[in-house]
């Protein structure tokens, strides 16, 4: 409005002023005769307004980024301090209930079994956020070599059944057998433990979840369906980015940080893959997809996480291979 009225001045000034210009263009000698008519000063204010439009577009833009960027923030402070706060609160009533009277053997191991949860739960919450903290500043070691991945997702699976206590018709695999795969397991196990806490945090009438590993070609695709909340269609391109949590959805399955599928994202990108999440929308689930090259990543293929505001499938700096340090160094 300001740059509008700005150009409605200048054209007042300019009509009723049209001999004053036409002397002052004439008394600048940049030439034989002056600067020339007066539409050449008109065209050179005329370039100064768009370039204070450009400004002004600038500044604003920037200005949605920065007031988005606190919003966000301030939406993870909030979201850390209430998962903080939930295993807290469970372990100080276990510790109390304890300390005031003494329970049946069976009433404590179920009371110590329930206090090494939310204490697995609170480190997994506080690891996430170290980690993200050196994947933003691209700290984060990898070590590739070779691995029986079908193997390794079954393992990890059956931890899981037995840490949450699923039933086998809960966990449904198609896993292929014999595929290896050049793989860092260690934070490709941390992409995919994220990727199923998901499938359990927004599951909240009863979890179901299918695992299907496949080779296709020179990709190993590996894909986790779940029967959740879902994940609205204006959503499906932001569920990646650093402390987005999808709205839209039952307001008491609305937990976490927002940063789980943002550092699955980093990782299997780091493994020169793709992620991808598929839903036919609310109440319907989600499938998330992995596609890693079985050969591991090239040298072209590391990369830095992308900005706050930035989708997973955008590119970012690459580095180079070498910058690997050496397995078990």
């Amino acid at each position: 409005m300001a740059w509008l009225g700005l150009v409605a001045l200048w054209v007042y000034y300019s009509v009723n002023n049209y001999q004053t210009i036409r002397r002052i263009s004439l008394n600048f000698q940049f030439g034989p005769e002056g600067l020339g008519p007066p539409w050449i000063v008109w065209f050179g204010a005329g370039v100064l307004m768009l370039f204070l439009l450009l400004g002004i577009i600038v500044i604003y833009t920037f200005y949605r980024k920065q007031a988005g960027l606190n919003l966000l923030q301030q939406n993870f402070i909030s979201s850390v301090t209430h998962e903080l706060k939930s295993p807290l609160a469970s372990l100080h009533l276990y510790l109390e209930t304890l300390a005031l009277r003494d329970p049946s053997p069976e009433d404590r191991q179920t009371f110590l079994r329930r206090m090494q949860e939310e204490t697995e739960r609170l480190s997994a919450l506080i690891h996430n956020i170290l980690l993200v903290s050196q994947l933003q500043r691209s700290r984060l070691p990898y070590c590739f070599e070779w691995v029986r991945l079908d193997e390794r997702i079954l393992q990890h699976l059956e931890e899981k059944k037995r840490r949450h206590g699923w039933k086998d018709d809960q966990v449904v695999l198609d896993v292929a057998r014999g595929v290896r795969v050049r793989v860092d397991w260690d934070n490709l196990q941390v992409a995919l433990d994220n990727i199923v806490e998901n499938a359990v945090r927004y599951s909240p009438d009863g979890f179901w979840l299918k695992a299907r590993l496949a080779v296709e070609g020179k990709w190993c695709v590996l894909s986790f369906q779940d029967k959740g909340v879902g994940i609205p269609r204006d959503q499906m391109g932001k569920i990646f980015r650093m402390f987005h949590r999808a709205v839209g959805v039952k307001e008491r399955v609305l937990r976490g940080t927002g940063i789980g599928l943002y550092i699955a994202s980093s990782i299997v990108r780091a493994h020169g893959g793709r992620i991808l999440a598929r839903s036919e929308g609310p109440g319907k689930g989600a499938t998330f997809v992995i596609q890693l090259p079985l050969a591991g990543p090239s040298p072209r293929s590391w990369r830095r996480p992308d900005l706050w505001f930035a989708s997973a499938s955008h590119p970012s700096h690459d580095r180079t291979e070498s910058e690997n340090p050496p397995c078990g160094g």
